[in-house]
């Protein structure tokens, strides 16, 4: 089995990936792909997963991930265990379930089976019409979006912009113990793109009104522990901008 995991909720790179696919399998094994695509959501209900069933090298693996825009994050751990051991062969690792959610399959071949007779998104590639391709794999995404989008999960983001090194560290020590007593708690903190912030945490639910408690939860009574022992709320008094908005395909 080779596994791509698209953390994008973009269901034109899922259809990029599900036409380029079988091409992918015989430029790196030379051999022509038989077999069936197959297509889920991630567990967190935001990204896709697509399957090509089928048995392959772990350096064939690799490779094809990495021509059907693998994440590269994924496709390195991959890379880093099957180096520490050579004789491994269960490189291509996903989850079908993960912090409450699971993956749910979409059956691709028949949202695009009534598209069958006006489809030729692998003729024009393999003819080296890559704009044609591309403008027919868009036109499918924009029909097949509101089908595909019933399989998805509802994401949400809550976001605290702050300011200062010091109060990064105290956000990364507080989110970090809640998280490993809550799986469901997802968060990163990133570099603010504004320039009056430093840093933004964001914080990841399926619910909006969830997203919005857990960052004013966050910001009226996250605290850390002084040196006497004493409770020190960091951002109750901070200066801060608070919103939640829905996560959207990139």
């Amino acid at each position: 089995m080779i596994s791509v995991d698209l953390d994008r909720a973009s269901i034109l790179q899922l259809l990029r990936v599900y036409f380029t696919a079988p091409r992918a399998f015989k430029l790196v094994t030379g051999r022509e792909y038989d077999g069936k695509v197959s297509a889920e959501t991630s567990p967190s209900g935001v990204g896709f997963h697509v399957m090509l069933h089928a048995d392959v090298s772990p350096l064939e693996d690799l490779k094809i991930r990495a021509l059907l825009w693998d994440d590269p994050v994924r496709i390195a751990y991959a890379l880093r265990k099957w180096t520490l051991n050579p004789s491994e062969r269960h490189v291509d690792l996903r989850f079908d379930e993960k912090s409450g959610g699971k993956v749910v399959r979409i059956p691709l071949d028949s949202l695009l089976s009534p598209y069958a007779s006006t489809i030729h998104v692998q003729h024009h590639v393999g003819v080296g019409e890559g704009e044609k391709a591309e403008r027919e794999v868009k036109a499918l995404a924009e029909k097949l979006k509101p089908e595909i989008d019933k399989y998805k999960t509802p994401s949400f983001i809550g976001c605290i912009s702050f300011k200062g090194d010091e109060l990064h560290e105290a956000l990364i020590k507080v989110c970090g113990e809640i998280a490993a007593k809550d799986q469901t708690f997802k968060w990163r903190i990133y570099p603010s793109f504004m320039p009056e912030w430093d840093w933004i945490l964001s914080v990841f639910t399926t619910e909006k009104e969830k997203a919005w408690k857990r960052i004013t939860w966050l910001k009226n009574r996250a605290y850390v522990l002084d040196e006497s022992g004493s409770k020190r709320l960091i951002l109750k008094d901070a200066e801060t901008r608070l919103w939640v908005k829905e996560r959207k395909a990139t």
